[in-house]
């Protein structure tokens, strides 16, 4: 066994926290659950567009964005990586091939190349930089993420889904994949031997869901006996979820999941925001998630929790030291 598997395997006293998803949401739970907790996210690999989707067409390979969300945000807390988080989040302004790359993306590319692997590239740079944490894609399998909409048609690509601005009437049915996708075992593995598991935030059909399309994570899910956690999104999103209360992002939560299986808790903010921010929002058709508690609390295994999670006076952000706070003391 390689120095960097037994350094990510070593023993720690800290409760085990797995979180699933995918994108900034679940990069920002992370930020705060690192100092405090054995982390593992496992992140969703349908991303299709800008530097990651270029990367996957022109490679060959799975799209790095959300890996690199992750890593970043699992850096140590000193000087040194403080400053190695903005080189990776640097983006190439100009050149042929270059502009619009992140250099963390190419970073990641090379590492999948030179390691052999999608893993063992994940595996390298995170033991490079000696991240708090580890990152683990939910699948190896290259598949795409198709919505199936109100009007009978089909959308394909993650970006295609999320960015849609036109014909904005077209509901979501639902989401399925191009061909099959198996759980990739290193996240199974952790999904059963977490304490807890948080699901989310993140954008629900593009973020959130595809990962339980990959067969075996619902399963993985019903079999654990973890604490299982939902995060639901501060705010509604004109190309998903418009419209959406609480209660529906948790309806499809547990539509996409194993028959019958409900998480245990479901936390919902209820804190002000930023007026200055939801006007900004409103604009582009973001509007705070109502928190139907009532409808929500049949639906989950035990408790609906609200509390102040928002914060940001122009990008709303779930205020992750809240968050931490409310995850930990929840058994």
């Amino acid at each position: 066994m390689s120095e960097r598997v037994q350094r990510t395997n070593k023993q720690s006293n800290k409760p085990k926290i797995t979180v699933i998803g995918g994108g900034t949401g679940v990069s920002t739970v992370l930020s705060e659950l690192k100092k405090v907790a054995d982390v593992t996210a496992i992140v969703s690999t349908m991303d299709s567009g800008g530097s990651s989707g270029r990367l996957r067409d022109e490679n060959g390979i799975l799209p790095p964005g959300d890996i690199l969300k992750c890593i970043a945000e699992l850096l140590p807390e000193d000087e040194q990586s403080v400053k190695w988080r903005d080189y990776l989040n640097y983006r190439f302004r100009k050149g042929k091939g270059l502009e619009g790359h992140s250099l963390g993306n190419l970073l990641l590319a090379a590492a999948y190349d030179w390691e052999g692997g999608t893993s063992y590239g994940i595996e390298a740079v995170s033991w490079l930089l000696n991240i708090q944490g580890r990152v683990l894609p939910v699948t190896l399998n290259d598949v795409q993420l198709i919505a199936k909409l109100s009007d009978g048609s089909d959308i394909e690509g993650e970006t295609k889904i999320d960015l849609r601005q036109d014909d904005l009437h077209r509901k979501i049915e639902y989401i399925y994949l191009s061909r099959r996708a198996q759980l990739f075992k290193p996240a199974h593995e952790a999904i059963l031997k977490a304490d807890k598991i948080i699901i989310g935030p993140g954008s629900l059909f593009t973020s959130i869901l595809p990962n339980f399309l990959v067969e075996g994570l619902p399963e993985a899910l019903a079999e654990t006996q973890a604490t299982k956690i939902y995060i639901c999104n501060l705010v509604t999103d004109p190309a998903e979820t418009d419209g959406y209360k609480a209660s529906d992002f948790i309806q499809k939560i547990n539509e996409y999941g194993a028959d019958g299986e409900l998480v245990d808790y479901m936390l919902i903010n209820n804190g002000p925001i930023n007026e200055v921010a939801r006007r900004m929002y409103e604009t582009e058709r973001k509007y705070p998630v109502e928190a139907d508690l009532d409808i929500c609390k049949q639906m989950v295994r035990r408790e609906v929790l609200t509390g102040a999670y928002c914060k940001g006076k122009t990008i709303l952000r779930h205020d992750s030291q809240q968050l931490a706070q409310t995850i930990l003391s929840l058994h």
